[in-house]
Protein backbone atom coordinates (compact mmCIF):
# COMPACT_ATOMS: atom_id res chain seq x y z
CA UNK A 1 0.00 0.00 0.00
CA UNK A 2 1.16 3.52 -0.61
CA UNK A 3 1.02 6.48 1.78
CA UNK A 4 -2.27 8.37 1.57
CA UNK A 5 -3.54 11.81 2.56
CA UNK A 6 -6.10 12.41 5.30
CA UNK A 7 -8.90 12.92 2.76
CA UNK A 8 -7.96 9.71 0.91
CA UNK A 9 -7.87 7.78 4.20
CA UNK A 10 -11.27 9.13 5.19
CA UNK A 11 -12.78 8.26 1.80
CA UNK A 12 -11.27 4.77 1.60
CA UNK A 13 -12.02 3.76 5.18
CA UNK A 14 -15.40 5.45 5.55
CA UNK A 15 -14.24 7.34 8.63
CA UNK A 16 -15.01 11.04 8.92
CA UNK A 17 -12.04 13.20 7.90
CA UNK A 18 -12.37 15.18 11.14
CA UNK A 19 -11.78 11.97 13.11
CA UNK A 20 -8.66 11.25 11.06
CA UNK A 21 -7.29 14.75 11.61
CA UNK A 22 -8.21 14.65 15.30
CA UNK A 23 -6.14 11.49 15.79
CA UNK A 24 -3.17 13.24 14.16
CA UNK A 25 -3.58 16.36 16.31
CA UNK A 26 -3.94 14.34 19.51
CA UNK A 27 -0.90 12.20 18.77
CA UNK A 28 -2.86 8.95 18.43
CA UNK A 29 -1.06 8.22 15.16
CA UNK A 30 2.30 9.49 13.98
CA UNK A 31 2.60 11.05 10.53
CA UNK A 32 5.03 13.19 8.62
CA UNK A 33 4.50 16.69 7.32
CA UNK A 34 2.25 16.91 5.43
CA UNK A 35 0.44 13.98 7.04
CA UNK A 36 0.76 10.73 5.10
CA UNK A 37 -0.58 7.49 6.47
CA UNK A 38 1.16 4.11 6.39
CA UNK A 39 -0.38 0.63 6.35
CA UNK A 40 -0.77 0.15 10.11
CA UNK A 41 -2.50 3.51 10.37
CA UNK A 42 -4.87 2.67 7.51
CA UNK A 43 -5.84 -0.63 9.15
CA UNK A 44 -6.43 1.19 12.45
CA UNK A 45 -8.73 3.77 10.80
CA UNK A 46 -10.50 1.04 8.83
CA UNK A 47 -11.13 -0.91 12.05
CA UNK A 48 -12.49 2.22 13.74
CA UNK A 49 -14.84 2.87 10.83
CA UNK A 50 -15.90 -0.76 10.41
CA UNK A 51 -16.81 -1.15 14.06
CA UNK A 52 -17.97 2.43 14.70
CA UNK A 53 -15.54 2.68 17.59
CA UNK A 54 -15.92 5.87 19.62
CA UNK A 55 -13.09 5.80 22.13
CA UNK A 56 -11.34 8.25 24.41
CA UNK A 57 -7.94 9.52 23.26
CA UNK A 58 -5.92 7.18 25.47
CA UNK A 59 -7.99 4.20 24.36
CA UNK A 60 -7.48 5.13 20.70
CA UNK A 61 -3.73 5.37 21.33
CA UNK A 62 -3.77 1.95 22.96
CA UNK A 63 -5.81 0.45 20.10
CA UNK A 64 -3.45 1.90 17.49
CA UNK A 65 -0.41 0.56 19.37
CA UNK A 66 -1.98 -2.91 19.61
CA UNK A 67 -2.88 -2.98 15.91
CA UNK A 68 0.54 -1.69 14.89
CA UNK A 69 2.37 -4.25 17.04
CA UNK A 70 0.20 -7.12 15.77
CA UNK A 71 0.81 -6.11 12.16
CA UNK A 72 4.57 -5.89 12.84
CA UNK A 73 4.43 -9.46 14.22
CA UNK A 74 2.36 -10.51 11.18
CA UNK A 75 -0.27 -11.73 13.65
CA UNK A 76 -3.56 -12.11 11.71
CA UNK A 77 -5.79 -11.77 14.79
CA UNK A 78 -5.79 -9.30 17.63
CA UNK A 79 -7.60 -10.29 20.81
CA UNK A 80 -8.83 -7.14 22.52
CA UNK A 81 -10.70 -8.84 25.29
CA UNK A 82 -12.85 -11.81 26.09
CA UNK A 83 -14.75 -12.63 22.91
CA UNK A 84 -13.60 -9.45 21.16
CA UNK A 85 -11.17 -10.26 18.35
CA UNK A 86 -10.13 -8.13 15.40
CA UNK A 87 -9.38 -10.15 12.28
CA UNK A 88 -6.53 -7.94 11.09
CA UNK A 89 -5.81 -10.17 8.11
CA UNK A 90 -9.36 -9.70 6.82
CA UNK A 91 -9.31 -5.95 7.47
CA UNK A 92 -5.95 -5.60 5.73
CA UNK A 93 -7.08 -7.76 2.80
CA UNK A 94 -10.33 -5.81 2.37
CA UNK A 95 -8.48 -2.52 2.52
CA UNK A 96 -5.83 -3.63 0.00
CA UNK A 97 -8.54 -4.84 -2.39
CA UNK A 98 -10.48 -1.59 -2.04
CA UNK A 99 -7.41 0.54 -2.69
CA UNK A 100 -6.35 -1.62 -5.67
CA UNK A 101 -9.85 -1.46 -7.19
CA UNK A 102 -10.02 2.32 -6.69
CA UNK A 103 -6.54 2.81 -8.19
CA UNK A 104 -7.44 0.62 -11.19
CA UNK A 105 -10.69 2.55 -11.65
CA UNK A 106 -8.84 5.89 -11.48
CA UNK A 107 -6.48 4.56 -14.15
CA UNK A 108 -9.43 4.37 -16.55
CA UNK A 109 -10.32 8.03 -16.16
CA UNK A 110 -9.39 10.55 -18.83
CA UNK A 111 -7.47 13.68 -17.93
CA UNK A 112 -6.84 16.06 -20.82
CA UNK A 113 -6.50 19.82 -20.94
CA UNK A 114 -8.74 19.67 -24.03
CA UNK A 115 -11.63 18.22 -22.00
CA UNK A 116 -13.06 20.40 -19.22
CA UNK A 117 -9.66 22.01 -18.64
CA UNK A 118 -8.09 18.80 -17.35
CA UNK A 119 -10.85 17.81 -14.93
CA UNK A 120 -10.98 13.97 -14.75
CA UNK A 121 -13.86 12.57 -16.81
CA UNK A 122 -15.28 9.12 -17.47
CA UNK A 123 -13.73 7.49 -20.55
CA UNK A 124 -15.62 8.23 -23.76
CA UNK A 125 -17.49 11.17 -22.27
CA UNK A 126 -17.22 14.76 -21.13
CA UNK A 127 -18.86 13.90 -17.80
CA UNK A 128 -16.72 15.03 -14.86
CA UNK A 129 -16.15 12.39 -12.20
CA UNK A 130 -16.27 14.97 -9.44
CA UNK A 131 -19.64 16.25 -10.73
CA UNK A 132 -21.20 12.80 -10.37
CA UNK A 133 -19.52 12.26 -6.98
CA UNK A 134 -20.73 15.63 -5.71
CA UNK A 135 -24.29 14.85 -6.83
CA UNK A 136 -24.18 11.60 -4.87
CA UNK A 137 -22.71 13.32 -1.81
CA UNK A 138 -25.59 15.81 -1.92
CA UNK A 139 -28.08 12.92 -1.88
CA UNK A 140 -28.91 12.35 -5.55
CA UNK A 141 -30.51 8.98 -6.28
CA UNK A 142 -27.94 6.68 -7.97
CA UNK A 143 -30.69 5.12 -10.11
CA UNK A 144 -31.62 8.54 -11.51
CA UNK A 145 -27.98 9.24 -12.32
CA UNK A 146 -27.73 5.89 -14.12
CA UNK A 147 -30.90 6.73 -16.07
CA UNK A 148 -29.28 9.97 -17.24
CA UNK A 149 -25.90 8.34 -17.88
CA UNK A 150 -26.59 4.67 -18.73
CA UNK A 151 -22.91 3.98 -19.52
CA UNK A 152 -22.03 4.42 -15.83
CA UNK A 153 -21.73 1.21 -13.83
CA UNK A 154 -22.54 0.84 -10.12
CA UNK A 155 -18.79 0.80 -9.43
CA UNK A 156 -18.43 4.13 -11.29
CA UNK A 157 -20.99 5.68 -8.96
CA UNK A 158 -19.42 4.20 -5.83
CA UNK A 159 -15.94 5.33 -6.78
CA UNK A 160 -17.10 8.73 -8.07
CA UNK A 161 -18.48 9.41 -4.59
CA UNK A 162 -15.22 8.20 -3.08
CA UNK A 163 -13.24 10.34 -5.56
CA UNK A 164 -15.22 13.48 -4.68
CA UNK A 165 -14.59 12.81 -0.98
CA UNK A 166 -10.89 12.03 -1.41
CA UNK A 167 -10.20 14.91 -3.82
CA UNK A 168 -12.51 17.81 -2.96
CA UNK A 169 -12.49 20.95 -5.07
CA UNK A 170 -9.81 23.36 -3.97
CA UNK A 171 -10.25 27.11 -4.03
CA UNK A 172 -13.17 29.46 -3.99
CA UNK A 173 -16.44 28.03 -5.29
CA UNK A 174 -17.46 29.41 -8.69
CA UNK A 175 -19.92 32.27 -8.63
CA UNK A 176 -18.89 33.49 -5.19
CA UNK A 177 -18.07 37.17 -4.93
CA UNK A 178 -14.91 38.04 -3.05
CA UNK A 179 -15.52 39.21 0.49
CA UNK A 180 -14.99 42.87 0.70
Amino acid sequence: MHALTATEVAALTGLDEKAVRKDVEQGVVATGRPPRFAEDTLVYFYARAAFALHLATEDRKRLFALISAALDRRDPRLELGRGWVLDLAALESDLRARIAAFDAWKGGLVVSEDILGGEPVFAGSRLAVRHVGDMLLRGADPEEIQEDYPYLRAQDLEFARLYATAYPRIGRPRGQAAAG
